[in-house]
């Protein structure tokens, strides 16, 4: 059984399991000349034995749930006979989380037993013992991979910087690979220890795993989390690498550090001659929103939408649209044509983030496209845009022929507050069929309130044959609009 099995069994609370509970409670309340309580939890740690796997998972769970009273006969059952007890003794005293049974838990990291060392590793993490980090140490030398695992695991949980030059050690070594998964999933969890950790002493060896396609990825993600100084610095170089995957990596640590000293490197770096190491920088840029950080990245980033390759171009109009570039807007409208749908969609969604009125009919324009993607994107971006010139096309997508535009036109119609969308929002329930369609109409007129669409609520709070969920959400807007609780105050314009 694998330690992902293992860990879903503990925690899980089947039906099966928790019958198994009552009947070891049964079998307890007969004891006597003993606390009903303490003889439970003897009757439930010897089960943690027991062959049947479904009773040791429910005793061992039973025990969790019980909390401090079983910690003491726990810390005893450690030292059992049985290695299986032992190993969900080592468990459950983590799930528990006492501090107290952090000495014994360090005792069984040498026990003979793979999964008592395993689960006493993890268990120490789950403490924060840091009194555990020298043998956790030493435990990464533990011939058993999945013991290993737990080590690192608990050493990044514990943060402590004793940690950091074996662990980077260990990142160097070629013997922490898993046969059973891909080569470097050991290699990925020491890099989130170290990031856990965040010793600048890791800073090296992370860069040194720019190059490396497996992980290279991982470990500039981790490089973000440091202080920029004690990063950038050393990053310019890796930059300028003849390797394009350490060139792609070493931006995708440029935008986890966020640092405006990494803009012109980014500027340049969509240039490049590798379309990856392009949307990468695209990517990045999207991220310095400050004003004096949009006046050196917009020109660049509205020059890659010209880009040849159409996912540079995607990324582009999302980075713009995050920067809300109103200069960009006549560049995104002419993409709003392009051949490839998910430059479109991103000029769309581009157009929305900025909010400006002038989009309003270049968007409205493509609401008759054949893709229901473009079209429920359109809708969402003149919500956004929130201006009355939308009302009347979203009225329209309420009859569109994809359930999800016609919700989404619903929801709209309900944020923007406009009255002229009530007897349309009427006449859609007549025929609409769709139960999400429904309720969004319904949430619709109730944040617009008014005599008609009181009037409709009601009428749908009485309806047997409606939806319940629909005729629920009616009620209870009803309540809120005669209780002067309107969710939308508008004005007729």
């Amino acid at each position: 059984m694998s330690m992902t099995e293992r860990y879903e069994l503990f925690s899980c609370r089947h039906a099966k399991l928790l019958i198994l509970l009552l009947l070891l409670s049964e079998a307890c309340a007969g004891c006597l000349g003993q606390d009903p309580l303490e003889a439970r939890v003897d009757k439930l740690v010897k089960s943690l034995g027991d062959e049947d796997q479904n009773v040791s998972y429910a005793s061992a769970y039973a025990l969790v749930d019980i909390g401090e009273p079983a910690v003491d006969p726990l810390i005893k059952a450690l030292k059992d006979d049985d290695p299986q007890v032992r190993s969900f003794a080592a468990r459950a005293l983590g799930e528990i989380g006492d501090q107290k049974a952090a000495d014994s838990l360090i005792e069984v990291l040498d026990d003979p037993s793979p999964e008592v060392r395993m689960n006493a590793a993890s268990s120490l993490g789950w403490l924060g013992a840091s009194e555990a980090v020298e043998p956790l140490i030493e435990l990464l030398k533990d011939e058993n991979e999945g013991v290993v695992f737990s080590a690192v695991c608990a050493l990044g949980a514990l943060k402590d910087p004793r940690a950091v030059e074996p662990l980077c050690e260990a990142l160097n070594s070629n013997d922490y690979t898993m046969h059973n998964s891909d080569d470097y999933t050991m290699h990925m969890d020491i890099i989130l220890a170290l990031e856990e950790i965040g010793d600048p002493r890791a800073v090296d060896p992370l860069l040194d795993l720019l190059d490396d396609k497996d992980v290279g990825s991982r470990a500039a993600n981790a490089l973000g989390h440091f202080e920029s100084e004690e990063v950038f610095g050393k990053l310019t170089k890796f930059l300028r690498s003849s390797n394009p995957t350490t060139r792609a990596n070493a931006v995708k640590v440029c935008y986890g550090l966020q640092d405006p000293v990494s803009i012109p490197y980014l500027i340049e770096m969509l240039d490049d001659r590798v379309p990856e190491v392009r949307k990468e920088a695209a990517f990045a840029l999207g991220f310095f929103k400050e004003p004096e950080e949009v006046v050196q990245t917009e020109q660049p980033l509205i020059a890659a939408l010209g880009d040849s390759d159409p996912e540079i171009q995607e990324v582009a109009a999302r980075s713009l649209g995050r920067i809300e570039s109103k200069d960009s807007i006549p560049y995104l409208e002419e993409l709003l044509q392009a051949k490839n749908q998910n430059v479109q969609i991103a000029a769309v969604t581009a157009l929305g983030n900025i909010g400006d009125t002038e989009a309003v009919d270049s968007l409205t324009a493509l609401l008759g496209d054949d893709s229901w993607l473009l079209r429920k994107s359109i809708v969402d971006s003149l919500v956004k845009i929130g201006d009355s010139q939308a009302v009347d096309p979203l009225i329209s997508s309420l009859g569109d022929e994809n359930y999800r535009v016609r919700k989404g036109a619903a929801d709209g119609l309900g944020e923007l507050g406009d009255n002229r969308a009530v007897e349309p929002l009427l006449k859609a329930l007549d025929t609409e069929r769709e139960r999400d369609v429904r309720a969004a109409e319904v949430r619709a007129l109730g944040e617009l309130g008014g005599p008609e669409a009181t009037e409709g609520l009601r009428r749908i709070s009485k309806d047997m044959e409606e939806y319940w969920n629909v005729r629920t959400a009616a009620e209870e807007l009803l309540k809120k609009i005669e209780g002067g609780e309107a969710a939308n105050v508008y004005s007729t314009s």
